[in-house]
């Protein structure tokens, strides 16, 4: 059955005018009674007939009209649904991003992002890179920022930046008296880190396993005050971005183990669905937050990555 010609019978129908018809579809009259001829020579049946300029269904007319007529009112429905779902998206946007940027990064980029889009209803969740991924790939994010790692297929990463942890712990810690330090020193002790699941985590992770590193014993926490009360106690040493930690160290309470090896770093990404057009509130987020101007966001402890993969 060809939908068109159905399409056209169907405002027939509905109008039971030719002239009308063909307004409403914005065609002719004559095309109009083409698609009208072919569709009932299609049918094989008699749909309709006409008597002293009036045009009437036959049995057969009438009951193809009702349920054509369920078919497009499902058509419209279906359109009322998908405007919906645009204009929702054109005024929503929805941010996933590690707890560590939640505190540091988002505020300067979402405010900088309000000034241009104020009437964009901006939702920012935190999570583990892990976590977030999962959500971006399920729709329930429109992007993440996460920690550099593998991603699949279906994903594109955009490079947004490298940040850089600080080794520390209580001033009266043998390390911190020892300061610098090589990182094979931190065999044996004892260590806080984040969660599984966690970018930064990996991070010092893969650099412990590169110098051979094996600490005596590895305490998790997804909690940034936690792990900074956990070493504040003389528990542990902790790898922390350096942004996270620097009142702690203006203060005193902790102080920083210099490596010799240089400062241990992560890259990370802003992470979008591949195949999936952009909204307008999305490419200028990610505008402002991977070009050039987003230097003035990153301060001290983050350096801005101009790799692009």
């Amino acid at each position: 059955m060809n939908l068109k010609q159905l399409e056209t019978f169907y405002h027939f129908c509905r109008f039971r005018n030719m002239s009308r018809t063909a307004e409403h579809l914005f065609v002719t009259q004559s095309a109009i009674s083409q698609q009208l001829r072919s569709f009932e020579a299609e049918a094989g049946v008699k749909l309709f007939f006409r008597e002293a300029n009036e045009y009437y269904l036959t049995e057969t007319g009438e009951v193809l009209y009702l349920l054509s007529r369920g078919i497009f009112s499902r058509l419209g429905q279906m359109e009322g649904l998908l405007e919906e779902a645009r204009k929702v998206a054109s005024e929503r946007l929805r941010i996933g991003t590690t707890k560590d940027y939640a505190r540091t990064l988002m505020p300067d980029l979402i405010a900088r992002f309000q000034e241009k889009y104020p009437h964009v209803q901006v939702h920012l969740s935190e999570g583990n890179s892990a976590e977030l991924l999962a959500k971006l790939r399920t729709r329930k994010e429109d992007l993440v920022v996460v920690a550099r790692s593998e991603y699949d297929s279906a994903l594109r990463a955009i490079p947004f930046a490298r940040a850089l942890f600080t080794l520390v712990a209580r001033p009266d810690h043998p390390l911190a008296v020892k300061s610098p330090v090589s990182i094979s020193d931190l065999t044996g002790e004892s260590m806080i880190i984040r969660e599984q699941g966690s970018g930064l985590r990996n991070a010092v992770l893969e650099k412990l396993r590169q110098f051979g590193v094996k600490p005596s014993m590895l305490v998790e926490s997804e909690s940034l005050s936690f792990i900074l009360a956990y070493v504040e106690r003389r528990k542990g040493v902790s790898f922390i971005l350096t942004r996270e930690v620097e009142k702690e160290l203006a203060e005193g309470v902790l102080k920083e183990i210099i490596l010799t090896e240089g400062s241990i770093g992560f890259e990370s990404d802003v992470v979008i669905r591949r195949e999936e057009p952009l909204s307008i509130p999305m490419q200028y987020f990610l505008t402002i937050a991977t070009d050039g101007r987003a230097n003035e966001l990153l301060h001290e402890g983050v350096e801005r990555s101009d790799d692009l993969r």
